[in-house]
């Protein structure tokens, strides 16, 4: 009776390579930089790496921010925050206080009582009571809520308001 022991020997050795090269792909795969946000929330400083993220959370907290951030968050209430500049910022809370030195590229603002003052905006959403929002330059500008305030000194290129008592000041 034939041995089977080289087809024996023959399907070890291909298990064997088989599970090394597996083994050896997982070892060599590249895997994609994460978007995580830096998430800060007792206040302080911090500088963006450009286009990066930058979560604030917290209560009666103060924040400044430098650089050049790619998106801006804002949780929380009674929060003063100073950037130098965001393509987007979103603001959640209330009574918060945003200042951008330089330009916002959109925003979102929901919640009351939430001043936002930039050099420009190139589109805001507010939703909410007792909003502000001050802008040299605005783009497209949509209100849902009472008793928002709006100033900018050239007339926006979209203006929509579902809300009573809002207000567009030209300046």
């Amino acid at each position: 009776m034939p041995t089977r022991k080289p087809a024996l020997l023959r399907a070890v050795f291909v298990a064997i390579t088989g599970i090394l090269a597996v083994g050896v792909a997982g070892c060599t795969a590249v895997t994609a930089p994460s978007d995580r946000a830096t998430h800060l929330s007792s206040g302080g400083r911090h500088t963006c790496a450009p286009g990066s993220s930058v979560q604030l959370d917290g209560q009666s907290g103060s924040f400044v921010i430098a650089g050049a951030c790619g998106a801006i968050t804002v949780r929380g209430d009674g929060l003063t925050v100073r950037l130098e500049r965001t393509a987007s910022l979103a603001v959640e809370g209330q009574s918060a206080s945003i200042t951008v030195e330089d330009r916002v590229g959109s925003a979102m603002i929901k919640g009351n009582g939430i001043s936002l003052t930039a050099d420009s905006i190139g589109s805001v959403q507010i939703t909410g009571q007792s909003n502000s929002i001050t802008a040299p330059a605005l783009g497209s500008v949509m209100v849902q809520g009472d008793h928002n305030a709006v100033r900018t000194h050239l007339k926006p290129s979209d203006y929509r308001v579902t809300g009573q008592d809002d207000t567009l000041t030209l300046e």
